[in-house]
């Protein structure tokens, strides 16, 4: 896993899939939204894992979809709206 942004890593899961995990529900309502409305890129499922005051959620793109791809994307937002969005809840 890359923390590429505070509270958000990207990293390759079984069968080089590209995952996204964010720290924070707030935090990942906001990326999901960036990624899809900005770039086109959808992730196929997620998963969360609940941790104290809040979860992690993990989002698992299609085969095609590389981390280069979301890595590229996501160095466009702001580390300090980032740190801001995550403030809201923690």
């Amino acid at each position: 896993m890359k923390q590429i942004l505070p509270h958000i890593s990207v990293g390759l899961a079984e069968g080089n899939r590209c995952i996204v995990v964010v720290e924070d529900y707030e935090l990942f309502d906001f990326v999901e939204d960036f990624l899809c409305d900005e770039y086109d890129l959808s992730y196929e499922y997620r998963t969360s894992k609940e941790r104290p005051g809040g979860e992690i959620i993990t989002m698992f793109f299609p085969l095609g979809v590389s981390s280069g791809d979301i890595e590229v994307s996501l160095s466009s937002l702001s580390p300090a709206e980032v740190e801001r969005i995550y403030k809201l809840n923690n």
